[in-house]
């Protein structure tokens, strides 16, 4: 049975608290020096918060007084490799390939080929380790992250939805989750899932989610939502520029446009050099039918940021509106050229280029249409297509 210390350490450590947790390890290892609980202890204490040197120290410790402990040897052969020692690797691989291998032998091969980018001996070595700790949460959240780097989102939003039922209390798996659920474009459980996430967040945690509920509530449309969010923000940090862009963002989508061009020229002043917040400011004057302070925003904006498509395809539709065709299909040649899948600047470039020579008008109409996840592109490429003859 654990000693009382090791036993106090544990709990602190899952509270959240690693620097009591390591204080009751040590206040035990003062009473007894072998007291292999509260050395396991230290060892993963200091693993959890990334101290690998005292994690080495600690381990090594360990191993004096308990040899034969797998999961020791499993510890120090991650820290070993991770510190670049190539023998530590086939002692790792060893340790969780035998029949009596742990949980900490697998996951920690897991982690080391995850670095090392070795996706699928990684997520051999998680699935086996879910195999002999069925109830672990990390497991399935490191199995959510492969798949989200391999861009299996039904994946991702499984095991991330496992990984969330095993820690209901924890923010992280929730939050991955939502993310998931919007690369998957169900932006209705990717909010569900925020909301809880942001229950229980706290610190950098709570402010992540935050920024991604906001956007998610733009994408939804969900104005007082987006609004509400984006206040707290504020009061956060309320001299962040980004916020003060988002919060621009929010009243332009509440149609409170004198708002937001206040709010975007006073993120502007603050960040000159930030393009998307002139370019923000920009579509303000547009809105307002301030057309001329738009247009030298939009070309201001264009200059610092050539091959972005959103202000180079607002610039160009005032340019054609001036029939201006030829400047436009030269900036959106640029665009194109370091967006070829961009299916806005391909329609676009097809208006441009109808006056001029309608098979190609046609080719980047067509184009727009097979790439478009918008419906509006999609539609307005076919309406095109049809003035074409193609």
């Amino acid at each position: 049975m654990a000693s009382r210390y090791a036993q106090e350490g544990g709990q602190l450590l899952q509270q959240g608290q690693p620097g009591e947790a390591v204080k009751s390890f040590q206040k035990g290892l003062s009473i007894d020096p072998k007291d292999v609980d509260c050395l396991m202890g230290l060892v993963r204490t200091h693993l959890s918060t990334g101290a690998a040197r005292d994690a080495e120290g600690a381990v090594t410790r360990l191993l004096q007084v308990q040899p034969e402990n797998t999961e020791a040897q499993a510890h120090l052969a991650m820290l070993k490799a991770q510190a670049g020692d190539p023998v530590a690797l086939v002692t790792l691989k060893a340790l969780a390939a035998a029949p009596t291998a742990g949980y900490f032998e697998r996951f920690n091969l897991g982690t080391l080929l995850s670095e090392r980018g070795d996706l699928d001996g990684a997520k051999a070595a998680f699935e086996a380790a879910q195999v002999v700790a069925p109830q672990s949460v990390y497991p399935h959240f490191e199995l959510g992250r492969i798949a989200v780097q391999r861009k299996d989102t039904k994946a991702a939003v499984e095991h991330f939805q496992q990984a969330a039922a095993l820690a209901p209390q924890e923010a992280l798996p929730f939050l991955m989750l939502s993310r998931a659920h919007a690369s998957n474009g169900a932006v209705g459980l990717a909010i569900s899932a925020g909301v809880q996430a942001l229950e229980h967040a706290q610190g950098k945690t709570r402010l992540a989610v935050l920024q991604d509920l906001f956007r998610l509530y733009l994408l939804a449309n969900s104005q007082e939502a987006a609004r509400r969010t984006i206040l707290e923000l504020r009061q956060i940090d309320p001299e962040r520029i980004q916020y003060i862009h988002l919060q621009g963002l929010s009243a332009m989508l509440a149609g409170e446009l004198a708002e937001a061009k206040g709010l975007f020229q006073d993120a502007l002043r603050r960040a000159p050099n930030q393009w998307d917040v002139r370019h923000s400011l920009a579509q303000a004057h547009e809105a307002l039918g301030e057309r001329a302070d738009a247009r030298r925003l939009l070309e201001e904006t264009v200059v610092a940021a050539p091959n972005e498509p959103g202000p180079t395809n607002d610039l160009v539709r005032l340019l054609m509106g001036d029939q201006d065709h030829a400047r436009a299909r030269v900036l959106l040649e640029r665009v194109l050229a370091a967006n070829p899948q961009d299916a806005l600047t391909h329609l676009n470039l097809a208006r441009a280029t109808q006056p001029f020579d309608r098979a190609e008008a046609t080719r980047h109409a067509k184009h727009a249409q097979s790439l478009g996840e918008d419906e509006l592109v999609k539609t307005q490429a076919a309406q095109l297509l049809t003035e074409l003859g193609g």
